[in-house]
């Protein structure tokens, strides 16, 4: 069986945090696909790239992506500018041309590229059980209250509520809504809401499937 986990859900519903524990824990490398989305949307800025031209990111030699069970990298021009991904203005541009049908179909590919079958993956992002691995043996869906998304990422952001209210609803109305790989739940997926559980509770819920599975 492959040692594959996807890991879905909408904006800050706990998905990073649950697969890095969880790829601590399996020993398991970790791909955040949202980093790539972002990363990709930083390149096309420094790079002057025009939005409908993002395909030259892809041969742009400029960028990296490093998988660790701590986080996935992103580097340009050999510096790793991971942490300068999380920007309202990063978030909005990747957000928009991550919504292009095209774009999203040329990257699936290389996505898929990063799982091995003798390391496992966790895949976390939107698309994961639905278009990327929709035949992985353990798919994952976060849910949580919009109450409590709105705080944990203007926490992140260190923004107001308010302005962070608006701002996700938006982007969740064009992850939902997009025509091509929108974010909605996988087949099969185990449905977890984050507000009933702490991280930890939550990890040890997936970590026992796995095991369940995998070994």
């Amino acid at each position: 069986m492959e040692k594959l986990i996807t890991v879905d859900g909408l904006a800050s519903s706990g998905k990073s945090t649950l697969s890095q524990k969880l790829s601590e824990k399996l020993d398991w490398p970790w791909f955040s696909t949202g980093v790539l989305y972002r990363g990709m949307a930083y390149v096309g800025l420094k790079e002057s790239f025009k939005e409908e031209d993002y395909f030259a990111f892809f041969n742009s030699k400029v960028w990296k992506i490093k998988l660790t069970s701590l986080k996935t990298l992103f580097f340009y021009k050999g510096q790793d500018i991971t942490g300068e991904l999380y920007s309202e203005e990063i978030d909005e541009k990747a957000s928009y041309f991550s919504a292009s049908t095209d774009y999203r179909k040329a990257l699936i590919s290389y996505q898929r590229s990063f799982y091995k079958k003798e390391k496992g993956l966790i895949l976390e992002g939107r698309d994961c059980g639905t278009i990327l691995f929709p035949l992985a043996p353990l798919k994952i869906f976060l849910t949580a209250p919009e109450s409590q998304r709105v705080e944990r990422r203007a926490k992140e952001r260190n923004k107001s509520s308010s302005f962070i209210f608006e701002s996700q609803k938006e982007r969740d109305h064009r992850d939902q809504t997009r025509s091509f790989a929108p974010s909605v739940i996988p087949e099969g997926a185990l449905i977890l809401n984050s507000a009933d559980y702490n991280p930890q509770e939550l990890v040890d819920i997936v970590y026992k499937k796995a095991q369940t599975l995998f070994f």
